[in-house]
């Protein structure tokens, strides 16, 4: 797959912002300047927006990074679904739950969990083309999900569990992870007995209501008009569509549109010029595309409109910001 084709697959709204700014930390921990800012609030981003970032931290020659990242997500970073899994009444349904709830933060992957005989099993499968960065991105989000059923199921408890692991090298873990290397899938494995144990955190009411917020965040987010927005700018064809054309596609009127736009907080020229930065930046760093081609891309009639937009978006010149690597 080409650059401008894992554009395209990363685009998707895949991440939460609150591991983008963990993710910033992480880099600043070792003396890095972030490429990208922090993003404010709690929102989906797209994994493209974050790629600048894990170019510059240079996870694809260390990918055993990601052990860093997956221990330093916090409890809270979950949101409701954290609550949910440290109030169910067993292991195993501490693991269902996290396969139920966890694309509320990260849809990189699917979860899915499998209760056999002997054992529960708790599956992590890459959603999206991930290219380089994969291995990064799937150590990262199985730390993050061990230490979750970690935190809940106490260090004894987990010891008895195994981690199946696509990759091939071993890692200097923090926690007890029984890793099985070269493996046809990344999967947690507990022993029934393990995930029949009932959770001293168990708590039903919280569970409850923790579990209902995770389904109202997840029918929010499914329905949220500026995601689906988001990923048809530019659309299947590679044009802009205007407000008229987008109202049309989601069958309502073009104030109807405005008026959903306006309650998650956007307009539609305010969404549209974040994907066009977005992709200019893209084109500028990962590309050779000349000027032109990139202004006639996002749409531009000519370059001086196309570099006088930039200049807005970025405080600086496309041709400043290719110079710099995109660290601008």
């Amino acid at each position: 797959m080409n650059d401008i084709s894992a554009e395209v697959a990363w685009r998707e709204a895949a991440v939460h912002s609150a591991y983008v700014r963990i993710a910033i930390s992480l880099a600043e921990s070792v003396g890095l300047r972030s490429p990208i800012r922090n993003p404010e609030g709690g929102r989906m981003m797209a994994f493209k927006d974050a790629v600048p970032l894990l170019a510059a931290l240079g996870v694809t020659e260390n990918p055993q990074l990601g052990v860093e990242l997956g221990t330093r997500i916090p409890a809270s970073a979950h949101g409701a679904m954290g609550y949910a899994v440290v109030s169910s009444t067993t292991i195993g349904l501490a693991m269902e739950t996290l396969a139920r709830f966890a694309s509320m933060r990260n849809r990189l992957f699917s979860y899915e969990c499998k209760v056999h005989e002997t054992e529960t099993l708790l599956l992590v499968k890459p959603r999206i083309f991930l290219g380089p960065f994969r291995e990064f991105c799937e150590i990262g989000t199985s730390v993050s999900v061990f230490k979750m059923i970690q935190a809940v199921a106490g260090d004894l408890a987990a010891s008895k569990m195994t981690f199946d692991a696509r990759w091939q090298h071993t890692l200097d873990l923090p926690v007890p992870m029984n890793l099985r290397l070269s493996q046809p899938a990344t999967a947690l494995r507990v022993p029934k007995a393990i995930a029949d144990m009932v959770l001293p955190t168990a708590d039903a009411k919280l569970y409850a209501n923790a579990c209902r917020s995770c389904e109202e965040e997840l029918t929010l987010m499914d329905g949220s008009v500026v995601l689906r927005l988001r990923a048809m700018m530019p659309d299947e064809h590679k044009r802009w569509p205007s407000l008229k054309e987008a109202a049309h596609r989601f069958s309502m009127s073009s104030r109807t549109l405005m008026r959903r736009l306006s309650s998650e907080g956007f307009t539609y020229q305010s969404l549209q010029d974040d994907a066009k930065s977005e992709l200019a930046c893209w084109y500028l760093s990962k590309t050779d595309a000349s000027i032109s081609t990139i202004a006639e891309r996002l749409g531009f009639v000519d370059d001086t409109n196309f570099s006088r937009s930039f200049r807005r978006w970025q405080h600086c010149t496309p041709l400043q910001y290719r110079k710099s690597g995109g660290t601008h």
